[in-house]
């Protein structure tokens, strides 16, 4: 029986990709509340419809263009077109995708949501045009690789794509890596601590949600393209249309999926090892500023320094009211 802590952890991760929840029994038939009234229009480009609203044009543009580009890239490195137009329903901000009925509702924390069926992309344009353009990016390698795995003669095949038995280090993993590139400097942070604490995953573990699987699948396929080439990720995503992953990376690397990830952890800690050598752990050379019990509340969250280093300013849920979400 899975603990409660990775049923969470999965079905987080799930609701991510469009895959419907155990809830979605209880939720059949109930929509979104709808606090606004969209009326979207369709902004067609090669590739994509665009759904948009008025308010909304603007940033259709620009994600038009961002689309194009991404699906020039992806489809030239996965070496696949999509069979049919790829549908993009995007809203002016994160409230309005929340009222979406596109989709049986999402957390907070989503940043876009691909369906498994459908394929359609729905997400929120973001304030930064780069996370934008992250989100945009990934959520369309979620389209391919469920186009890949899943169609059979232009035909769903039985049970869905094929991808959506992998390990979320695998399908999440790649489309971090695919949308954010090899240098990112939040992954490159993950896995220094892994390192120093000699906690890097062999591939079973990779399957543990401890393990975080957006990170270190990243990392993994960061090896993967550097060490055979980035054409080497679509050779093993086709590959995986029979549903092991094991298969896959031996049918398209010749070599083991075993064995690459134990060449992925010798090279991770050889380029860390100079680093682990003169690095400190902050208890080593600070002190707590913010203690739990003391001046900190439930949340605390966005800590940073005033200009001349004297004052730390976070948000915090400790008093009368609480942060807004």
């Amino acid at each position: 029986m899975l603990s409660r802590f990775r049923m969470v952890v999965l079905a987080a991760a799930f609701a991510a990709i469009g895959v419907p929840g155990p809830a979605s029994a209880q939720y059949f038939g109930q929509n979104q509340v709808e606090y606004e009234t969209f009326n979207f229009r369709v902004l067609k480009t090669q590739h994509f419809d665009i759904y948009y609203y008025p308010e909304g044009e603007r940033a259709a543009n620009y994600a038009a263009q961002m689309a194009e580009r991404a699906y020039a890239r992806i489809s030239r490195l996965l070496d696949h077109e999509l069979s049919n137009r790829q549908a993009l329903i995007l809203y002016a901000s994160a409230p309005q995708f929340r009222q979406t009925n596109v989709i049986s509702g999402s957390g907070e924390g989503t940043g876009g949501v691909t369906e498994i069926l459908k394929r359609r992309i729905v997400m929120p344009f973001a304030g930064p045009l780069k996370e934008t353009d992250h989100v945009l990016t990934h959520e369309l390698i979620h389209a391919f690789q469920f186009d890949m795995t899943g169609a059979r003669g232009g035909v769903l095949r039985a049970g869905g794509p094929s991808v959506m038995r992998y390990p979320l280090w695998f399908v999440e993993g790649m489309a971090e890596y695919l949308s954010v590139g090899p240098k990112d400097a939040n992954t490159t942070m993950w896995m220094r601590d892994a390192v120093r604490a000699d906690k890097l995953p062999n591939l079973g573990r990779l399957e543990d949600p401890r393990f975080f699987p957006y990170r270190y699948g990243q990392a993994l396929w960061a090896y993967v393209g550097g060490r055979f080439g980035d054409d080497a990720v679509g050779k093993v995503l086709k590959a995986s249309r029979r549903g092991d992953v094991k298969f896959a990376f031996q049918q398209a690397l010749r070599q083991s999926a075993d064995s690459i990830v134990l060449q992925w952890q010798e090279a991770t800690k050889e380029a860390f090892a100079p680093l682990k050598d003169v690095t400190q752990s902050p208890a080593d050379y600070g002190r707590e500023v913010i203690v739990a019990d003391k001046n900190t509340g439930g949340y605390n969250i966005a800590p940073v320094l005033s200009p001349d280093g004297s004052k730390l300013v976070f948000l915090s849920s400790r008093d009368l009211f609480s942060i807004d979400r």
